[in-house]
């Protein structure tokens, strides 16, 4: 079982910043590192979870409302250990992606919401920049991952809280992953996906007893905050 960073080592510096990108990268434990991408209003893929900047910068407005230039003018206000980390912007797609590579550590995309979905394209040019850096995509959007199937052979993963039979069909089809809740599963699912062949994540898992449990039935990979 392979562990994942979520959104960097986010139990020590602020979630999706460079910090936590850059300790999580230091740490050999981790195989990948996770981060949520979305898109500012002139379409530049940058790093970030909420929709807009209420929580972790105390603004209320929205990422898709700003350019990269306005967004820059705020500064990550909580979050993790931000006394030893202030100062933090939210970062661009590319920062995140230079860290990853120089690590060689998997690069591990939630994609979040786009501007239009014929951006995933321009995604797929970007990382298409670093042919030895190892990509899971992961998305709560189906549809995402389907007109991305359509381009790349990039592991997929398809993210669910409360997953439905029919979901699991769509993903058998497009050859995906699935990136589940922890709190979903149980020793016969995940009997049952193993044998359809499905590689199975599981987030986000925090407790040592729950991890081993999670290895014992053959998870692939595990994201947490702080393992």
């Amino acid at each position: 079982m392979k562990y994942i960073a979520h959104r960097g080592l986010s139990s020590k510096a602020p979630e999706n910043t460079i910090p936590a990108f850059e300790l999580a990268a230091k740490e050999q434990r981790y195989f990948g590192i996770e981060c949520d991408v979305q898109t500012t209003k002139d379409n530049q893929f940058v790093i970030f979870h909420d929709d807009d900047l209420q929580r972790m910068a105390k603004a209320k407005v929205k990422i898709k409302d700003l350019t990269y230039e306005e967004l820059l003018g705020y500064t990550i206000s909580k979050g993790n250990g931000i006394k030893k980390n202030p100062g933090s912007k939210i970062p661009l797609l590319l920062d995140y992606l230079e860290i990853c590579s120089f690590h060689n550590k998997t690069a591990v995309i939630e994609i979040k919401k786009l501007n239009d979905i014929t951006m995933l394209t321009d995604l797929i040019d970007l990382l298409d920049n670093y042919p030895s850096l190892s990509v899971i995509i992961i998305s709560f959007n189906m549809n995402y991952l389907k007109y991305l199937r359509a381009i790349t052979q990039i592991e997929l993963h398809y993210l669910s809280d409360s997953i439905s039979d029919s979901e699991i069909y769509d993903a058998r089809v497009n050859q995906l992953g699935l990136s589940l809740k922890k709190d979903i599963v149980n020793k016969s699912f995940i009997n049952r996906l193993k044998k359809e062949g499905f590689k199975i994540a599981i987030y986000t898992v925090n407790d040592l007893k729950d991890a081993i449990k999670f290895q014992n039935l053959g998870i692939d990979y595990l994201t947490t905050d702080k393992l």
